[in-house]
């Protein structure tokens, strides 16, 4: 994938067969665990419409793309240290 973890460190979080509310939680936890420009892909068995939201509200860059294994989603910290 090109784009949002190619100049940053890039963890992954395979969250596939876990259910509700469990990727939620656990992809939060780990983005808010990332130090500043740390990038988080999730893997998941479907598309994380709530995640979006979220990262939306909380000004987490993301991009999202399907395959055949499911959902990987890349989320960026911003580089700054200070963010809401």
């Amino acid at each position: 994938m090109s784009g949002i973890g190619d100049a940053y460190p890039l963890r992954r979080l395979d969250v596939r067969g876990l259910d509700p509310p469990e990727p939620m939680r656990k992809a939060l936890e780990a983005i808010e665990a990332l130090g500043p420009g740390g990038a988080l892909e999730v893997i998941t068995d479907r598309e994380p419409l709530l995640l979006y939201r979220e990262f939306r509200r909380r000004g987490y860059p993301y991009v999202s793309e399907s395959g055949s294994d499911g959902f990987r989603t890349t989320i960026r910290r911003s580089a700054r240290k200070s963010e809401p």
